[in-house]
């Protein structure tokens, strides 16, 4: 009989020392499910804007941030000028902080700037003479500025 309730004793112990693992485990792989903190290219914290609090609070938002963060990542590889792109991103995220003050205005800028960067992407891709030769057609040049603007190009090596 002893031996009976020595063996359940230790049983619930084990128990016990179970749950109370399972429970550490849960804790300490969960932080990202308690409260917020959902946004992937900064630091959600409380010093962040209006705009970053909307995107730490709102999974649509983060994952429109993951998408842009890899986006501007291949747009990167992509771009012939990469001091350019760089200080239209900055120029952006500054728009953005200055502007964006609810979830609608940041979603709306998220959904422009990934579009503005899927067609950067598709020009770093695209060949420069081409790039270069839509570029004279779309300005409608008279074909003796064209000529000037082909040879300064061919002297700059593009």
């Amino acid at each position: 009989m002893q031996t009976e309730q020595h063996r359940f004793s230790q049983a619930v112990r084990r128990g016990i020392k179970l749950g109370a693992c399972v429970a550490v485990l849960v804790i300490q792989l969960s932080p990202g499910l308690i409260g917020t903190a959902y946004a992937a290219s900064f630091k959600c914290g409380k010093h962040a804007s209006a705009s970053e609090r909307a995107v730490c609070d709102d999974p649509e938002l983060s994952a429109l941030d993951d998408t842009l963060a890899k986006d501007y990542r291949l747009a990167l590889d992509a771009a012939l000028d990469k001091p350019a792109l760089e200080a239209d991103r900055i120029s952006q995220w500054q728009w953005r902080q200055h502007n964006c003050n609810d979830a609608v205005c940041v979603k709306d800028w998220y959904v422009r700037r990934i579009s503005e960067l899927e067609a950067d992407i598709h020009l770093g891709k695209t060949d420069p003479h081409e790039t270069f030769e839509q570029s004279l057609a779309d300005q409608h040049l008279p074909p003796a500025k064209q000529r000037v603007l082909r040879n300064l190009q061919d002297l700059s090596g593009l």
